[in-house]
């Protein structure tokens, strides 16, 4: 992969999956992608149509699509390699993980979490991805004055991860964000059909 391009190589496709085994010690970025560019991490990136319209629309920035499941990290690959995204990379791991142990200090640009899991049960709260220590791990990968983003569809859980934020000192909203110019998908397009509301919320860190 050639270094510091501007547009992905329109070449030969690379090998778009980030290792799975890997646990440590943390990625560096510009050996990942073979050029020194704005990392953004879409995490519980889903089927990657976020990240893809994202990684095609952005050239000049490189996109990390996480995903636990590995039917929609492989689908997140094909769309990589078929349209020869090389800044586009897919990891098979779980977020939280992911932000505290692989991303260096002051390594990212932005965070996006779309639609993660609420799980609604008061029991299971415990596992959500939007808490304290999540809020204070995510502080130390992304750069000062860099971002967070949430959209979700349940305003029980957005309320949620707003106090959670507050208990991290380190991010302020950023009410300059409205997220109008993000990238839909068909999910979205359905919410909107139904007239479901989607909740927005996004960060930036002092």
């Amino acid at each position: 992969m050639p270094k510091s391009a501007a547009k992905p190589f329109l070449g030969e496709s690379p090998d778009p999956w980030l290792s799975s085994q890997r646990l440590y010690p943390p990625y560096v970025w510009s050996e990942v992608f073979g050029r020194s560019s704005p990392v953004e991490v879409d995490l519980g990136a889903g089927d990657g149509v976020y990240a893809e319209a994202r990684a095609k629309r952005e050239s000049d920035r490189n996109f990390i699509a996480v995903e636990r499941l590995l039917g929609r990290a492989t689908k997140i690959a094909k769309k990589a390699i078929r349209n020869q995204l090389t800044n586009l990379k897919v990891l098979r791991l779980e977020s939280a993980y992911f932000i505290k142990n692989l991303c260096a200090k002051s390594s990212l640009d932005a965070i996006t979490v779309r639609y993660p899991d609420p799980w609604p049960k008061r029991r299971h709260h415990a596992n959500r991805l939007l808490q304290k220590e999540f809020f204070e791990d995510a502080a130390q990968a992304v750069i000062s004055g860099g971002c967070m983003k949430l959209t979700t569809d349940d305003r029980e859980y957005f309320e949620w991860a707003q106090k959670e934020a507050e208990k991290c000192s380190a991010w302020v909203p950023d009410l300059s964000w409205t997220g109008v110019d993000e990238p839909t998908s068909e999910f979205e397009e359905l919410f909107a059909k139904e007239g479901r509301e989607v909740y927005r919320k996004a960060w930036r860190k002092r």
